[in-house]
């Protein structure tokens, strides 16, 4: 049985934590990052366009989405799509391979916004690939920065599922967003193992989340075929294909 350390908050984790139990590994309990509900007003009663970056966008962006209107509305990917679709909202269009900023400016629905308004839904900070992406076009761009990502606090959980993970020699981490993996090094830092887990090879989401944990100091990295939990599962399967 291989140990599986799991960084996303309590709230999100259910999921993957029973797929990676089924499918006959131990998940242990890290998460790295709260989730805190933001406060945000928009300019605006309508938009060309709104789009959402994350499900957390989501989650946390319906209240504004109810009170405005807007002709058409697109995703980074599915799975922010599939979350909207979940409260009856349909999608215009989302990139179907690969969920990025890029690969949603590149789709030809997109790439022809040309002098519209436009409405992103994200967290607090951020890149800003869509922003000047999107101003390349003469788009006038307004953020509605709807959550915020914090560093949990240490607890005993940590301490706890930290111990049995390090035990275990041939353990994996799954890191899904740089901020997740700023928080695994904050937290790790403070009880003294950052060195220790930088030995284990991470599953990570994207080649850019790839790309920061390198520059990080972890060298063993495996990406996913696609940003999903069966996706991250079915590494664990595959140990052969492992990055060095």
């Amino acid at each position: 049985m291989t140990t599986v350390l799991l960084t996303r908050p309590l709230t999100q984790v259910a999921a993957l934590e029973a797929l990676v139990a089924k499918n006959g590994h131990q998940p242990l309990l890290f998460p790295t990052l709260e989730i805190q509900a933001l406060k945000a007003r928009v300019k605006r009663e309508h938009y060309d366009a709104v789009i959402f970056i994350s499900a957390n966008a989501v989650e946390f962006g319906l209240e504004i989405l109810e009170k405005i209107t807007y002709s058409a509305i697109f995703t980074v990917g599915a799975a922010t799509a599939k979350k909207l679709n979940d409260y009856q909202i349909d999608v215009n269009d989302f990139p179907r391979k690969n969920a990025s900023s890029e690969a949603l400016l590149a789709l030809e629905s997109v790439s022809c916004l040309r002098d519209k308004k436009i409405l992103i839904f994200r967290g607090k900070g951020g890149r800003e690939t869509l922003r000047i992406g999107f101003e390349k076009n003469h788009n006038e761009v307004e953020y509605a920065q709807v959550y915020d990502r914090v560093i949990c606090s240490l607890s005993v959980q940590h301490q706890q599922s930290l111990k049995v993970f390090l035990s275990d020699p041939k353990g994996y981490i799954s890191v899904t967003s740089n901020e997740n993996l700023d928080g695994l090094m904050a937290l790790a830092k403070q009880m003294g193992q950052l060195d220790n887990i930088k030995q284990y090879p991470l599953i990570v989401l994207s080649a850019r989340i790839k790309a920061y944990a390198n520059t990080c100091g972890f060298s063993q990295i495996i990406i996913t075929p696609n940003i999903s939990d069966q996706a991250i599962a079915s590494v664990l399967e595959r140990d052969d294909t492992l990055d060095n």
